[in-house]
């Protein structure tokens, strides 16, 4: 399969943890400020740091249990209205009071930076356990909620049938060394209508970080519903290792049917659907990605840095295209140029590279920002 893998970088400040709406024509961009809800909104994703009006949405005020390190977070369109879902931490706690929780806008036909927005909470019914990155996605006819969260007691859920007690509230651990990703079943925007089902851990090597001082981070978390246009593949794009790292990358969960609350209804991918190249000349970390249908293709936008030692720093938004096989989505499995000289075969090894993937012409780089360019023409 021929592939483009041209990664389109569309701003040169840190904007982590992207999340692209679009409606009306218009883009609409969130990110991770830390203080503060923002949104940008552009007719061009492409140029949207430039072209962008830029609107805060929500300030928490100081001194609550939601007032510092707020994070990722999405603009969705649920039952007639435009909600906000962010993580949120006690300055009086810091990383381990991170909770999951909602702003209600206007109403999904307006404009949603133009309308009022307020405070919901966190959502009724959800574990009282250290979550970030929560996202909301329609799947079966029923609406889900998948966040990363520490791991419950046991390494087990509250659907399990390893728990003799299934109305007892599990018993949070609190762990910063384990992610692992949960799905509830939502009746509502903000309420839960199940317990939170366990559905993926860290298992593979390249899940987890190794400090070298005998500190492993085992890491799911930025989970993303990613479906294929014609809807025969559907599932989650999660991210994975630490995002300090340049080892930052996205893995697949593809769901194989059955009841969305069962862990044996999801299906992990054997390998990356996106990395750095060890040796390149990056971007590197991809990661925390979201995903779009423009035109009829699917495009990621996630962050990754221009520095393999740039850790928390740097995190721009790249798009690239999103292909999809018999196997499921392919992003050429990694970015970056490899600079590395191969041993044998090299010419011929470059040549395949650039024939099959697109890079380093500028010809992929110009039909992408074409793609993702004004769309002046809708209304």
């Amino acid at each position: 399969m021929q592939y483009d893998n041209t990664t389109l970088t569309i701003t040169s400040i840190g904007t982590p943890d992207p999340f692209v709406t679009l409606f009306r024509g218009r883009y609409y961009l969130t990110f991770t400020t830390g203080n503060r809800v923002e949104i940008w909104s552009s007719r061009s994703l492409a140029d949207i740091e430039s072209s962008a009006d830029r609107h805060v949405i929500w300030t928490p005020p100081q001194g609550t249990d939601h007032s510092a390190d707020l994070w990722a977070p999405e603009l969705h369109a649920l039952h007639g209205r435009w909600y906000v879902y962010y993580a949120a931490a006690n300055p009086a706690h810091g990383n381990k009071s991170h909770r999951m929780y909602v702003l209600g806008g206007p109403p999904a036909s307006e404009d949603p930076c133009r309308g009022q927005w307020e405070f919901l909470g966190r959502i009724h019914g959800m574990p009282d356990q250290w979550a970030i990155d929560g996202t909301v996605f329609e799947l079966n006819g029923g609406l889900y909620f998948v966040y990363s969260g520490w791991p419950l007691s046991g390494g087990s859920n509250s659907n399990s049938s390893d728990n003799p007690n299934p109305d007892e509230e599990e018993e949070v651990v609190v762990s910063d060394l384990v992610q692992q990703l949960f799905i509830m079943k939502l009746d509502a925007p903000t309420s839960a209508a199940s317990g939170a089902a366990l559905i993926s851990r860290p298992s593979h090597a390249w899940e987890i970080t190794r400090e070298g001082n005998g500190t492993d981070h085992g890491i799911n978390e930025g989970p993303q519903f990613l479906r294929s246009p014609d809807g025969a593949w559907a599932g989650l794009a999660f991210s994975c290792a630490g995002s300090w790292t340049h080892e930052y990358k996205m893995g697949v969960l593809r769901f194989v049917g059955g009841d969305p609350l069962d862990a044996a209804s999801w299906r992990k991918g054997e390998e990356p659907l996106v990395q750095a190249v060890r040796h390149s000349g990056g971007p590197f970390g991809p990661g925390h990605g979201s995903f779009l249908e423009v035109d009829g293709q699917v495009v990621a936008v996630y962050h990754a840095t221009d520095s393999p030692t740039d850790g928390w720093e740097n995190r721009r938004a790249r798009a690239q295209r999103v292909a999809f096989t018999d196997d499921g989505p392919y992003m050429g499995r990694s970015v970056g140029l490899d600079v590395q000289r191969p041993e044998g075969g090299g010419l011929v090894r470059r040549i395949k590279q650039r024939l099959n993937r697109g890079r380093g012409d500028g010809v992929g780089e110009q039909s992408l920002r074409n793609l993702l360019g004004s769309r002046a023409g809708y209304e």
